[in-house]
């Protein structure tokens, strides 16, 4: 988020009317598109008054960048819990793979958000990427991984966790979270350029630790 768009600090109705926008948005965002959105329909949905959208937010994509933001923010801390002692940046990649997709067994309507909007979050400066950043570039160093460039690594890397959102998204079974995770994950660290026996253990040991053990 651009530093200019950080909201002052807020309490009491304040607090509670931006949250109720937010709230409202997030719904709405996950079963229509931005365009089929109106500003009229996020304060219905929130139950406040029109003029109190435009105390908390410019516009409708001053909103929508806010809740991406959010759940983007929540998905981060949620992959440092998980890759909290883990050193290891390729174990430490496809582990936040898998957060992605528990994230979406756990948070559906989060995920549809996701689903629907997330786009134009590619930049490597972008701070919420900083994380598959360090883990590429870390790799990179060690000799873990065999890339052109950093930011193809980070943009393969992205790539794989997007399209494994969409798709479990549509069908949210731990099931078919856990068998998609080990495919995926297992070739992208080929890719990355891992052996095929190491890619395929360790792909096969995230998704079995943060898929199916948070089932």
């Amino acid at each position: 988020m651009d530093s200019r768009e950080i909201p002052p600090a807020l309490s009491g109705r304040g607090a509670r009317t931006r949250e109720a926008l937010i709230r409202a948005g997030r719904k709405l965002f996950a079963e229509r598109p931005v365009d089929a959105v109106a500003i009229d329909d996020i304060v219905q949905a929130a139950a406040v008054a029109k003029g109190s959208f435009y105390n908390h937010f410019p516009d409708k994509e001053a909103l929508v960048r806010s809740i991406i933001d959010e759940i983007r923010a929540g998905i981060e801390r949620a992959v440092d819990v998980a890759n909290d002692g883990i050193e290891d940046p390729a174990r430490r990649t496809v582990r936040g793979i898998c957060v992605y997709l528990r994230y979406v067994i756990d948070q559906a309507d989060r995920a549809g958000v996701l689903v629907r909007l997330q786009t134009g979050l590619t930049s490597v400066t972008a701070p919420l990427n900083q994380g598959v950043v360090q883990d590429v570039t870390a790799g990179l160093a060690q000799g873990r991984f065999s890339l052109a460039t950093m930011e193809a690594g980070v943009l393969f890397v992205m790539g794989v966790a997007q399209i494994a959102l969409v798709r479990i998204a549509q069908e949210p079974s731990p099931a078919l979270a856990v068998a998609l995770a080990q495919q995926l994950c297992a070739l992208l660290l080929r890719g990355l350029g891992l052996a095929p026996a190491e890619a395929d253990a360790i792909a096969a040991q995230a998704a079995d630790d943060i898929i199916r053990g948070g089932a």
